[in-house]
C-alpha cells in the first residue's frame, strides 16, 4: 500500500483543465459580501473569473 503523501503521486490530479478552449486555474472567490460564499472558482490564465449566467464565478470542481 503506497502513501497518500509518496512525492511520485502528488500531481496526477494536477492536470490542466480547459474551458472554452482556454486553460484556467483555481483562485480563491470570497463572496461573502454578496452572499456567495468563499469557494474555489475558475479563472482564466489572463485573470478574467469565469461566471455563469447570473454572473456568479463557477466553482473550479464543475469544470
Amino acid at each position: 500500500m503506497t502513501s497518500k503523501n509518496n512525492p511520485s503521486r502528488r500531481n496526477s490530479q494536477d492536470q490542466e483543465k480547459m474551458f472554452d478552449g482556454k486553460k484556467v486555474k483555481p483562485v480563491l472567490y470570497v463572496g461573502s459580501h454578496v452572499g456567495h460564499g468563499r469557494y474555489m472558482a475558475t479563472q482564466e490564465e489572463s485573470g478574467k473569473l469565469i461566471t455563469d449566467k447570473e454572473g456568479k464565478p463557477i466553482p473550479y470542481s464543475q469544470i
